[in-house]
Protein backbone atom coordinates (compact mmCIF):
# COMPACT_ATOMS: atom_id res chain seq x y z
CA UNK A 1 0.00 0.00 0.00
CA UNK A 2 1.50 3.04 -0.98
CA UNK A 3 1.62 6.64 1.11
CA UNK A 4 0.55 9.45 -0.59
CA UNK A 5 1.06 12.97 0.39
CA UNK A 6 0.79 16.29 -0.71
CA UNK A 7 3.38 18.13 -1.62
CA UNK A 8 2.87 20.78 0.90
CA UNK A 9 2.68 17.65 3.71
CA UNK A 10 4.98 15.30 5.06
CA UNK A 11 4.91 12.81 7.78
CA UNK A 12 6.83 15.25 10.13
CA UNK A 13 4.36 17.65 9.53
CA UNK A 14 2.33 15.27 11.89
CA UNK A 15 2.58 16.24 15.98
CA UNK A 16 1.66 13.80 18.47
CA UNK A 17 -0.06 15.26 21.60
CA UNK A 18 3.27 15.96 23.46
CA UNK A 19 5.19 16.88 20.75
CA UNK A 20 1.99 19.51 20.08
CA UNK A 21 1.94 20.37 23.62
CA UNK A 22 6.03 20.52 23.95
CA UNK A 23 6.07 23.27 20.83
CA UNK A 24 3.58 25.30 22.68
CA UNK A 25 4.98 25.02 26.12
CA UNK A 26 1.49 23.70 27.39
CA UNK A 27 0.82 20.29 29.18
CA UNK A 28 -0.55 17.41 27.45
CA UNK A 29 -3.92 17.57 29.39
CA UNK A 30 -4.35 21.10 28.31
CA UNK A 31 -4.77 19.57 24.87
CA UNK A 32 -6.38 16.61 25.78
CA UNK A 33 -9.15 18.94 27.97
CA UNK A 34 -9.73 20.91 24.90
CA UNK A 35 -10.69 18.03 22.48
CA UNK A 36 -12.84 16.75 25.36
CA UNK A 37 -14.60 20.05 25.81
CA UNK A 38 -15.21 20.64 22.25
CA UNK A 39 -16.72 16.78 22.13
CA UNK A 40 -18.91 17.76 25.26
CA UNK A 41 -19.95 20.87 23.96
CA UNK A 42 -20.16 20.61 19.97
CA UNK A 43 -17.67 23.16 19.40
CA UNK A 44 -14.95 23.00 17.51
CA UNK A 45 -11.38 22.32 19.64
CA UNK A 46 -9.45 25.70 19.56
CA UNK A 47 -6.80 23.48 17.68
CA UNK A 48 -7.53 21.11 14.74
CA UNK A 49 -6.51 17.83 15.16
CA UNK A 50 -6.45 14.12 13.08
CA UNK A 51 -7.78 11.09 15.13
CA UNK A 52 -6.88 7.93 13.43
CA UNK A 53 -7.92 4.56 15.38
CA UNK A 54 -9.52 4.76 18.85
CA UNK A 55 -6.92 6.56 20.50
CA UNK A 56 -4.11 7.87 18.40
CA UNK A 57 -4.35 11.80 17.50
CA UNK A 58 -2.26 13.84 15.58
CA UNK A 59 -1.92 17.75 15.20
CA UNK A 60 -0.68 19.52 12.11
CA UNK A 61 2.38 21.98 12.63
CA UNK A 62 1.03 24.47 10.68
CA UNK A 63 -2.25 24.61 12.87
CA UNK A 64 0.15 24.41 16.07
CA UNK A 65 1.93 27.40 14.74
CA UNK A 66 -1.48 28.91 13.71
CA UNK A 67 -2.86 29.36 16.78
CA UNK A 68 0.42 30.42 18.41
CA UNK A 69 0.64 33.04 16.64
CA UNK A 70 -3.41 33.84 17.08
CA UNK A 71 -2.83 33.94 20.89
CA UNK A 72 0.12 36.17 20.76
CA UNK A 73 -0.15 39.22 22.52
CA UNK A 74 2.14 42.32 22.62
Amino acid sequence: MALHLKKSQSLSDQLTTEQAALLLGVSRRFLDKDRSESRANGTSPKIPYNKHGHRTVRYRRSDVLAFQDANRVE
